[in-house]
């Protein structure tokens, strides 16, 4: 019996490879050398138009909803792992005798092989991901197509050939110089009720071993509990003051302290919640670039879970191609990094960043792949996309367009109600070691 079931899971494993092939071949082989950014993207717009052509071609067949709820598995039981069931046999996954409301090993091998033709990781977790692409209709993935694909070809008409473009649907940075991709990385990015605004923006400095000041929210609705229940914030290395004065936390009775009198800084350090390096913007939401002290987060699937700002998975590379050409070589970014104080370096030309909402992306292979709405944006995105021109003599070899300049930065305004946080922390240091007049404002 053993012997049966692994053949069977073989031949659709098999099924499902010959159908990526297929899949591949309509949309092309990937490019052997790399291309220049803007060819990319004309690329991949051109793929995802191909591909939804061909989805429209597919005839009409019955498309079960799962609809929201939690994280389903193996075990679970209930109405929506029926639904879940019968979508599997729908697409070819699962025999029809096999629908259950019990989530089965035979549910499971089918939502990992599912998973596995969407180059998803193939865990048999049907969490937010799995299920919106299992909900997804032929004809919602062509819209989504075609949608990414105007926005690409927006972005590529428009944006300057220096700038950091941030992905929000599939939680990716990649940095654009000169017209070449020199760097992509996974990325975090804010949960849908603290959700990341689509910015355009510049980056201006990179501070090197940050302080990160808890934000307002963060401070009402965890750390200020945490302090009234146990007599510490629940953060390591951290500073806590009380009307502005520094205070041992465990002497303090926290019941009756409101929590504007209070403001709570964690020191630099590997422990920091923004990493070793911070990547400031000029927008008034206080959203910035950094990196992290969980970097096994960087390995869900699903990365949007931060209080609005984007954590990095490689931060320090970032920041060694930022400050390429500068007197802060790797090596002394070494040295800055033994200090104990945070150290400002600024950019010797700000750079550009963009925001985008890309639901349809093309893979290095070729294959589509359609990320989960996070934010529920899709009716704002394409407006979202347009990109600054660079300013006057900023930028060598950049191209103009005709879109708002950098300089002030404008930035989307984040959906009401949905406001990120903000703190403070310490004042930048100018060439001089004078403090700038401008505040250190936090968000993570």
């Amino acid at each position: 019996m053993i012997a049966s079931a692994d053949l069977r899971m073989s031949r659709k494993l098999a099924l499902l490879a010959l159908t990526a092939a297929s899949a591949m071949a309509l949309l092309g082989a990937g490019p052997a050398d790399a291309l220049p950014y803007r060819d990319t993207l004309t690329q991949w717009a051109d793929r995802l138009d191909a591909a939804a052509v061909e989805l429209d071609s597919a005839p009409v067949q019955a498309s079960t909803r799962i609809g929201e709820g939690g994280l389903m598995k193996l075990g679970s039981s209930g109405e929506r792992v029926g639904r879940l069931a019968q979508r599997l046999a729908e697409l070819g996954l699962l025999p029809a005798d096999k629908v259950s409301e019990v989530f089965t090993v035979d549910i499971d091998r089918a939502v990992k092989a599912f998973q596995l033709a969407q180059r998803m990781k193939p865990d048999g977790l049907i969490g937010a991901g799995t299920r919106a692409a299992l909900d997804r209709t032929p004809a919602e993935a062509a819209a989504l197509m075609r949608q990414s694909a105007v926005a690409m070809r927006s972005f590529r008409d428009t944006a300057p050939d220096n700038i950091l473009v941030v992905n929000l649907t599939n939680q990716t940075t990649t940095l654009v110089r000169g017209g070449e991709e020199e760097l992509t990385m996974r990325a975090i990015v804010g949960r849908p009720s603290r959700e990341t605004p689509l910015l355009t923006d510049r980056i201006t400095h990179v501070i090197v071993n940050p302080t990160w000041t808890v934000p307002p929210t963060v401070l009402k609705e965890d750390k200020l509990p945490n302090l009234r229940a146990k007599g510490t914030p629940g953060i390591q290395n951290a500073i806590v003051y009380l009307d502005g004065q520094e205070v041992a936390p465990e002497t303090v009775d926290w019941h009756d302290v409101t929590p504007g009198r209070v403001r709570i800084v964690q020191q630099p350090g590997d422990h920091n919640a923004l990493g070793r390096f911070r990547f400031n913007l000029t927008n008034p939401y206080d959203i910035y670039l950094h990196g992290t002290n969980e970097p096994r987060l960087f390995a869900r699937e699903l990365r949007s879970i931060s209080s609005g700002c984007v954590r990095l998975e490689d931060p320090r590379k970032l920041a060694e191609l930022l400050l390429q050409g500068t007197s802060v070589t790797p090596e002394r970014i070494d040295r800055l990094l033994s200090k104990q104080q945070p150290q400002w370096v600024k950019l010797a030309a700000p750079m550009p960043v963009q925001f985008v909402y890309w639901i349809a992306t093309v893979e290095a292979d070729g294959a589509v792949r359609l990320h989960p709405d996070i934010y529920d944006r899709l009716d704002d995105a394409p407006a979202a996309m347009s990109v600054p021109a660079p300013q006057p003599g900023l930028l060598p070899g950049t191209t103009p367009a005709a879109a708002p300049a950098l300089s002030p930065a404008p930035a989307a305004m984040p959906p009401a109600g949905r406001q990120p946080d903000a703190g403070r922390a310490a004042m930048p240091l100018d060439k001089s070691g004078t403090a700038e007049k401008s505040a250190d404002k936090s968000s993570v």
